[in-house]
């Protein structure tokens, strides 16, 4: 699918520090440049490098100008932590397709303040009650350690995306991408990690 046949489509990457939400962003828009979209992008980090909220706004498609995704017009969400991607649940509307590994990191806010953590099917449900045409929750993390790196964590869920069909490009784009922009030395766990992902959509998963 090429940018002179797609107006727009809006993903959003959310997640803490240290999970890799700008490598993710980065094989989602260098997929998007073999295929010759044209996108624009934001990100916006917290106030810790390591476990403070990031998120990356991606915009791809004929019509995008604005880096910045207005509510309701959300096509994707991948959310690398659930409490980080229950925050974008206004975003959502039918058309969106959420994937949400289900590993929780809660923020130190919360436990600076005394805040009560809500409990990982709490978080699901306030994801699902904003109305995604699909909600897909992966135990990412734990597939990310049978491949060989926890760190892969957000390989996995790119390929759980791409199974889903839920990126406007095909699967063997996203994996050659992924080829491109990963280091030679953790290409082999990368592949690894992205191959369990799309096999756990493909065995049936999400609601």
């Amino acid at each position: 699918m090429g940018s002179d046949e797609l107006d727009e489509f809006n993903i959003i990457v959310a997640g803490v520090g240290g999970q890799g939400i700008l490598f993710t962003s980065r094989v989602i828009t260098a997929a998007a440049l073999e295929a010759g979209m044209r996108f624009v992008q934001s990100e916006v980090h917290g106030l810790a490098q390591r476990y403070g909220s990031i998120h990356t706004e991606i915009r791809l498609g004929r019509d995008v100008r604005s880096p910045l995704i207005m509510p309701g017009t959300l096509d994707l969400l991948i959310a690398l932590e659930p409490i980080e991607g229950a925050r974008f649940a206004g975003y959502m509307s039918g058309k969106t397709s959420a994937i949400v590994n289900t590993y929780m990191i809660p923020p130190i806010s919360a436990f600076v303040e005394g805040r009560k953590i809500p409990e990982l099917e709490e978080i699901l449900e306030a994801i699902r009650s904003a109305g995604p045409g699909r909600l897909v929750p992966i135990p990412a993390t734990e597939l990310a350690a049978e491949a060989g790196d926890p760190v892969t964590t957000n390989v996995v869920v790119l390929g759980a995306a791409a199974a889903m069909g839920a990126l406007p490009f095909d699967e063997g784009d996203v994996r050659a991408a992924l080829g491109r922009v990963t280091p030679e030395r953790y290409l082999e766990v990368n592949l690894r990690a992205f191959d369990l992902g799309r096999d756990f959509v493909l065995k049936g998963a999400g609601r």
